[in-house]
């Protein structure tokens, strides 16, 4: 809204510049109009196709011109310029705005005079600023008549004189050229307008590249709260059931049928000791060891979340987390803290930790060490040492 608002004003500063031209019933200086009238009387002589160009009038006379200036260029044209100087010097002494000059020429011929006209008054300041004509007589009549007769003789366009006239009069007027500084006052508020609309769009464009910032943040920290919600949702389910969903395993090839002929002997029976397990035997000195404290140093887990190698002692080349149990059925395990283990895991994070850890971005390795923030969970079951809940962690260093 501010922003829009901006605009709105930038607009409206311009508009105020575009129609600040001279008031047009602003009452002109003498000496200014009778610039006006001489040049509606050359644009006039022009349009009958005998005038010199504007240029040539301008290097000729650059301080301006009246109609007796013209009268000692074009007094060789007779009676084509006769007529004219005659119309227009009735005119010279009566004074009036710029909607007088308007009304003494046709259409076509005020579309050249009015801006040459506004060039001149812009380029000529001092006579734009002199007194209107309104008041020219009554400043004339408090002077002395050698003042009047030396303003007769005096050359109209010389800037000092009519700078003295502006003086010696004590008659407050608006000077002409009042609304060209308004004008360009409401170009400069125009543009400041516009750079401060711009400079509020270069910092709104900085808050929403900062809001989606924060909200990719947030984002991933919601994802990392929902993967923990839901590690901790399947530790309760399988606390609950006392069973973890298995993938689906390929069934061996059936051995083919050998013939009762070729059976020569029956296959001697299997001691039980032999089909336990390396694992169970240990879930079994744990039991014996009536609550006790024991560690277990692990590999990895499979593709089953299922550690594949566990240890009494640490194995260098094999043994990545450390389990602790006090039952020899649940337990907590954690990345061991040591240097040759931290090169080994972090030489494929994705396959030795992704299955037992979690954490912002593990599978990239930005550090040479493996922090635990938090210990994860593992039951023993079916004879093998589950991942219930994985470990938190990140890198340093």
């Amino acid at each position: 809204m501010k922003r829009v608002t901006l605009i709105m004003a930038a607009i409206i500063c311009l508009a105020i510049s575009a129609m600040a031209q001279m008031n047009a019933d602003q009452p002109l200086s003498p000496a200014l109009w009778q610039q006006g009238v001489a040049r509606c009387a050359h644009y006039t002589a022009y349009a009958k196709g005998f005038a010199k160009k504007t240029e040539e009038m301008q290097r000729r006379f650059p301080q301006g011109y009246t109609l007796d200036d013209l009268n000692d260029v074009y007094g060789n044209q007779g009676a084509k310029w006769e007529k004219i100087y005659n119309e227009f010097k009735k005119s010279e002494d009566k004074g009036g705005s710029i909607n007088d000059l308007k009304e003494l020429v046709i259409p076509q011929v005020w579309k050249l005079v009015e801006p040459d006209f506004q060039t001149f008054i812009t380029d000529h300041p001092e006579i734009a600023n002199a007194v209107p004509a309104d008041n020219a007589g009554n400043a004339e009549a408090s002077q002395g008549d050698e003042n009047a007769d030396n303003a007769e003789t005096e050359p109209i366009h010389d800037a000092r004189h009519r700078q003295m006239q502006s003086k010696q009069s004590f008659n407050f007027s608006c000077p002409a050229n009042l609304p060209l500084w308004l004008g360009i006052l409401g170009s400069l508020l125009g543009l400041c307008s516009l750079l401060i609309a711009l400079s509020n769009r270069g910092k709104i464009k900085e808050m929403n590249r900062t809001f989606a910032r924060e909200l990719d943040r947030t984002n991933a920290n919601l994802q990392e709260f929902s993967t923990d919600a839901a590690e901790q949702m399947k530790a309760l389910s399988i606390r609950l059931t006392g069973r973890v969903p298995r993938k689906p395993v390929e069934a061996e090839p059936v051995a083919a049928a050998v013939p009762e002929e070729e059976i020569t002997e029956e296959p001697a029976p299997v001691d039980d000791e032999e089909i336990v397990a390396p694992v169970q035997q240990q879930a079994q000195d744990v039991d014996e060891e009536d609550g006790e404290t024991v560690n277990l140093f692990m590999s990895k887990p499979d593709d089953n979340d299922d550690f594949t190698r566990v240890s009494n002692e640490f194995e260098p080349g094999n043994s990545i987390y450390v389990l602790t149990t006090f039952d020899g059925k649940h337990g907590t395990f954690e990345v061991i803290d040591k240097p040759e283990v931290h090169r080994f895991a972090l030489m494929m994070p994705a396959e030795n930790l992704i299955r037992a850890c979690s954490g912002n971005a593990i599978q990239i390795p930005n550090g040479s060490r493996i922090i635990t923030d938090r210990a994860g969970e593992a039951e023993f079951i079916d004879g093998k040492w589950h991942v219930i809940v994985k470990a938190i962690i990140h890198y340093e260093g």
